[in-house]
């Protein structure tokens, strides 16, 4: 009798040290196997607007920037540059071209005068030459010999004197055309200068080509943009991304990246938008490897994840994000610790919790992810792993 309560005793303190234990009920279900990294979010359509591209002019004054992160409309001014220096231009080509518009004028009065003039030299010229043709003509044996002669002579002359009015004329009215070509020319030139200046003006202030939400671009020094600065005509000052098709530029490992393909899915959470989880797929990955960073000089693979519903109203172009992405699907599995995984061999084993106190139990190894081992075979729901 005295033996039988003994084990009974024992029996339930082994049972009350089991209470215990630190364990792990088994509950099967399907675990993604994911690969965690952090990127950044980003438009796939953005546009980038800076100084317009205006002839002779590098270097342009921002005299007006619109705040950060304000909405904008299609057509609304953004910022704007000192035109000054395109307000002058325009004023002297403005000058010339009333002067060479008023020289135009008076050349085409000088033309027709001068035209004029030539004609009546012309008729002159021919009314000489017909009275010459005229007295040679009516030569007849009553006239002397040396008045035959003079009258030969001064037909000849007239009609020298006809052909050279001629070309004189023909000479003077081409040359009066190339001069009134050439102005004519000048004055087109200047109109088109005018009006390409006066377009260069109206180009100082920038419009939005699209709604969409401001964001500065810094300079190469890491600087954003503001009123009174000195911009370069390559520099881009702010740009406006598209919110409708947000992604998240981001990077894999060198040595996970043969794990991902295109199309994997991705589940992102956003450090400034808590307890909300977005879904997205992975649109690309980059083919060459690279250094991440000076700081950081890990090998990388860049690559860009797509947003199945972005939303608008919190996502913002430069929002980190944290990203994990499934790899493939363990159907059925249970993940344990690692430090619960009992290793004999190439074989695995877990404690398992009995009424009794607790027995070893073969199990398989479907995967591993962060710290865990994903067991497949040998748990059954309900069961206590022992940790």
């Amino acid at each position: 009798m005295k033996t039988r309560i003994v084990l009974l005793l024992a029996t339930l303190a082994l049972v009350a040290c089991g209470d215990d234990l630190d364990t792990l009920r088994v509950n099967k279900s399907d675990i993604p196997l994911a690969i965690n990294t952090t990127g950044e979010l980003a438009s796939s359509r953005t546009i980038e607007l800076g100084a317009p591209v205006v002839k002779y002019t590098w270097h342009y004054k921002l005299s007006y920037l619109i705040p950060e992160g304000t909405w904008v409309q299609e057509g609304e001014k953004v910022m704007a540059f000192d035109p000054q220096q395109q307000v002058a231009r325009l004023r002297d080509l403005q000058n010339r071209l009333a002067t060479e518009s008023q020289r135009l004028q008076s050349q085409t009065l000088d033309r027709e005068q001068q035209m004029e003039e030539l004609k009546l030299e012309l008729a002159e010229a021919k009314m000489e030459l017909e009275k010459a043709e005229l007295k040679a003509s009516n030569i007849d044996n009553l006239v002397a010999r040396l008045e035959v002669e003079k009258l030969r002579i001064d037909h000849k002359i007239a009609r020298k004197n006809y052909e050279m009015a001629t070309y004189r004329n023909q000479n003077r009215a081409e040359q009066m055309t190339v001069e009134r070509d050439i102005i004519r020319s000048e004055v087109e030139r200047l109109n088109s200068e005018v009006a390409e200046a006066t377009m260069a003006i109206q180009s100082m202030e920038v419009k939005a080509p699209r709604d969409g939400i401001v964001v500065y671009k810094p300079n190469n020094r890491d600087e954003k943009p503001a009123e009174g600065d000195q911009i370069s005509l390559i520099q881009r000052v702010l740009e406006l991304p598209d919110l409708n098709t947000m992604i998240v530029r981001t990077t894999i490992p060198e040595q996970n990246a043969y794990r991902i393909s295109e199309g994997a899915l991705v589940e992102l959470q956003l450090d400034a938008v808590a307890g909300r989880t977005f879904k997205g797929r992975v649109q690309s990955l980059g083919q060459i490897v690279r250094v991440k960073s000076r700081q950081e000089p890990s090998k990388v693979f860049d690559a860009v994840v797509s947003i199945d519903n972005p939303d608008r109203d919190v996502m913002r172009p430069g929002m980190t994000a944290r990203l994990s992405i499934i790899e493939r699907i363990v159907s059925d599995g249970v993940a344990i610790p690692e430090r619960a995984i009992i290793y004999r061999g190439e074989d695995a084993f877990v404690r398992v919790k009995r009424f009794w106190g607790e027995s070893e139990r073969a199990v398989t190894i479907g995967a591993r992810q962060l710290g865990k081992a994903i067991v497949t075979e040998g748990l059954r729901n309900g069961e206590e792993v022992i940790l």
